[in-house]
């Protein structure tokens, strides 16, 4: 009877023709087989069709199933991989321990259903999808750990005690550290976590010491996510193994260490920055993931747009200057930095760069890491930099009194200067450079132009819904923009693909203040912060919080996600 349904809506749909239907029926007829099967294999409807009548038919989700689909290892641990693969199914979504959502291929297949609800002791709810795209995410899931041996390759692996220069100590247990460090399962471990956070896009790998226990967590577009952790026991050997491949001393706890190592993955390669610290129950250690392909070097993928873009090029296309990027750690001031030097970024000019350490390498730039230990500060690279004849140049970020004065000499004598610095806002970058000792009236000759960014998260496109937002929400709002209330407001639902979260990826907000005579002017003469930014607003200066509020209103993000990173006067 549910045949007939699907005949029927398929004809309506205009997924199948009437002659192909009759044509699918009569080799039914003679051969017993499944409807939807023959209909495929005789390509008289695609599996899409078939999948989206289900789902019309049922009244169920039909689901994508994209590249970057991954479930979580609760979920396809839940059924075996011999269960999945006879039904083409696959477990999507706990729903508070009473529930799961099952995507499979016929969601009319009751054996199906019935092994899963006895596997599982859940309600089941239905979605549907294709056969193609399912069996892609059980080869991906289930056998994950032949991924890593074909896709985690060379790494820069120090196997050979001899090659760690550590080794050579008193301590009776670091041979056997070593052999820990190698086991199969601490290597699985460690791979398979690399792997995660490439895929998911985590910045950051945290691991955590506890008494009893032991923390791992991902950060993933700024939030910390907890992933499930090792057993203690096995955490000094999974430190250790982190320690060899970093090229660090892995008999020295009590220190504070730096490391780095490289990893092919899917056919790119990933830099990853280790920093061990000693806690109370052990060594915290964090791995920074530099994965070039998930820096964006284009302005307009950033969130740079309209008028601001286009002056944006035209100053880096000057010959002098100094360029600002201000804003807390972790705004996203290095990736636009970078996104300057790929315009900067020529055969006719040369490009030079200071970074304290460099994290990402960009062919045709000079990019020089400084070495405190030794001596070369910011300041020493700065001084040789300038005999180096460049064009342009980038630094780090502007600490203390003696690079600012050298980057701003270097600006007077012809070079266009790119930096960073720590502050809340545009205006409050020429009190902090007057804090560290630099004279006002060279911060006003050099200036051309500074940036405030910061990111905030967007809105989930696989669950994102209209919502209305609270009183209280849109009093924040309304001093800024009076028609506030009259906008569409967007939120997430939460899902697989964001986490449950609603939110997914981050975008730039900006403050663009353009130096103009009158600015340089009230620099010159010391003028306070507020007064300095009433007038950049006078001049047409877009504040955070309005650009926060004007992706709110576009439908990128939600009004608490602006409140959360801007400073809402």
């Amino acid at each position: 009877m549910i045949i007939d349904q699907l005949s029927e809506m398929m004809i309506r749909s205009g997924r199948v023709g009437t002659p192909e239907l009759e044509k699918a029926l009569s080799i039914q007829e003679e051969t017993d087989q499944v409807l939807t099967d023959i209909l495929i294999r005789e390509e008289l409807a695609s599996p899409e069709d078939i999948a989206r009548t289900f789902s019309d038919l049922l009244n169920i989700p039909y689901l994508e199933l994209g590249e970057e689909f991954h479930l979580q290892r609760d979920e396809y641990d839940m059924i075996p991989e011999s269960v999945a693969r006879r039904f083409c199914l696959i477990p999507l979504v706990k729903e508070e321990g009473v529930a799961i959502t099952v995507v499979m291929k016929n969601p009319l297949d009751m054996d199906a259903v019935d092994t899963v609800r006895s596997l599982t002791s859940f309600e089941i709810h239905k979605a549907v999808s294709t056969e193609a795209k399912i069996k892609a995410v059980i080869d991906k899931c289930y056998r994950e750990e032949a991924y890593v041996e074909a896709g985690l390759q060379d790494i820069v692996d120090v196997e050979a005690a001899g090659k760690n220069g550590g080794l050579e100590t008193s301590l009776g247990d670091v041979d056997q550290l070593i052999v820990h460090a190698n086991d199969a399962p601490v290597v699985r471990y460690v791979n398979l976590l690399l792997m995660e956070a490439v895929r998911d896009g985590a910045s950051d790998i945290h691991f955590e010491p506890g008494e009893h226990s032991c923390t791992v967590r991902l950060r993933i577009d700024g939030t910390l996510h907890p992933v499930t952790p090792p057993p203690k026991s096995l955490y000094q050997a999974i430190i250790t193994r982190i320690k060899i491949l970093s090229e660090m001393d892995i008999a020295e706890r009590r220190l504070p260490l730096d490391g780095r190592f490289k990893f092919k993955f899917s056919g790119r390669v990933v830099d990853v920055r280790v920093s061990s610290m000693p806690l109370v129950f052990g060594e915290k250690v964090v791995m920074r993931i530099l994965d070039k392909q998930s820096l964006l070097l284009d302005l307009e993928d950033i969130g740079f747009e309209g008028e601001n873009l286009k002056r944006f090029r035209e100053i880096l296309g000057m010959p002098n200057g100094i360029v600002l990027l201000t804003g807390p750690t972790g705004s996203g001031k290095t990736t636009t930095l970078y996104s300057a030097l790929q315009i900067l970024k020529s055969p006719t000019r040369n490009v030079q760069t200071v970074e304290d350490p460099v994290e990402y390498l960009i062919e045709g730039i000079n990019q020089m890491p400084t070495r405190p230990k030794i001596g070369l500060t910011f300041a020493e690279c700065l001084r040789h930099i300038l005999r180096q004849d460049p064009d342009a140049v980038m630094i780090g970020e502007i600490r203390d009194a003696e690079t600012a004065e050298i980057a701003m000499r270097a600006s007077l004598t012809g070079h266009l200067v790119l930096s960073t610095l720590h502050t809340n806002d545009a205006t409050s970058s020429f009190s902090r450079l007057r804090d560290i000792g630099i004279p006002s009236y060279l911060t006003a000759a050099t200036m051309r132009l500074i940036i405030a960014q910061r990111l905030v998260k967007t809105i989930c496109p696989n669950c994102k819904t209209i919502y209305q937002p609270d009183a209280g929400e849109l009093e924040w709002v309304k001093p800024i923009y009076p028609d506030a209330q009259d906008w569409t407001y967007y939120h997430g639902k939460g899902c697989n693909h964001c986490r449950n979260s609603g939110l997914k990826g981050r975008r730039a907000i900006f403050e663009f203040m353009e130096i103009s005579p009158a600015i340089r002017e009230m620099v010159h003469d010391e003028v306070d912060d507020l007064t300095l930014r009433r007038k950049a607003v006078e001049s047409g200066m877009q504040t955070l919080a309005e650009n926060g509020f004007q992706r709110v209103r576009e439908g990128q993000t939600t009004i608490g996600e602006a409140i959360n990173v801007c400073v809402v006067e």
